[in-house]
């Protein structure tokens, strides 16, 4: 699947939750400046699951935050189980692009 179409749908779903017109959301906005807190991206993680088959398993936005660690750029965050305060810390630094990545990779895994 395409980044464009995955990033529309996300751009669609996440304008949803927080209640943010789409053409304000793009590859490098900050949740955190989209005050998207915990309850959103547990909506969001819901949404991606039903939009692109995704399986995320219990405890989900933590599971969701932990893997998606792996997409960002500081190394220290990636690898093994977080604390709060590293989840924390993932969330203030989550970017709608770097949900784009973990999405491409989970969807081109399963084809």
């Amino acid at each position: 699947m395409e980044r464009s179409v995955i990033f529309d749908k996300l751009r669609s779903e996440l304008s949803e939750i927080v209640e943010v017109p789409e053409e304000m959301i793009a590859e490098d906005s900050l949740l955190v400046d989209l005050d998207a807190d915990s309850l959103d991206i547990l909506q969001l993680t819901i949404a991606l699951r039903n939009a692109f088959s995704i399986e995320v398993e219990d405890g989900e936005v933590k599971v969701l935050l932990t893997e998606l660690a792996q997409f960002l750029p500081d190394e220290g965050l990636a690898g093994g189980e977080l604390s709060d305060d590293e989840l924390a810390e993932v969330r203030k630094t989550l970017r709608v692009g770097t949900i784009v990545s973990f999405v491409e990779d989970r969807v081109n895994a399963k084809s």
